[in-house]
C-alpha cells in the first residue's frame, strides 16, 4: 500500500509552504508519531508528525516551495515497493 505525505494546511493558510528539512532519511521504516519534517509559511514553523506507519520515500527535498497538499513524499508499506520506486526515479 502507498500513501502520501502531503504539505498539510495550518489553520486557515492556504497558501505555499516551505518544506524546511525533512528529520527522517529516505528509506526509513517510520512509526505513527514519528516527527518527519519540519514546514513553515509565513505565519509559523511546525513539525509534522507521521499519521501512518511505513518506509518513507522522499519525493521533495529540503527548501521545496508549493501548495498546501503538495505531494512530497510516500509511505510504502514493503521494502519491496520502495525499491520500486528508487528504480523508477
Amino acid at each position: 500500500m502507498v500513501l502520501e505525505v502531503i504539505m498539510p494546511k495550518q489553520g486557515m493558510y492556504e497558501g505555499d509552504v516551505t518544506l524546511i528539512k525533512w528529520l527522517v532519511s529516505d528509506g526509513v521504516s517510520i512509526s505513527v508519531g514519528d516527527v518527519l519534517f519540519v514546514m513553515e509559511n509565513e505565519k509559523v514553523e511546525i513539525e509534522i508528525e507521521a499519521e501512518d506507519a511505513g518506509i518513507l520515500v522522499q519525493n521533495q527535498a529540503d527548501g521545496f516551495v508549493g501548495p498546501v497538499g503538495s505531494v512530497i513524499g510516500y509511505l510504502v508499506s514493503t521494502r519491496q515497493e520502495y525499491d520500486q520506486f528508487q528504480q523508477d526515479k
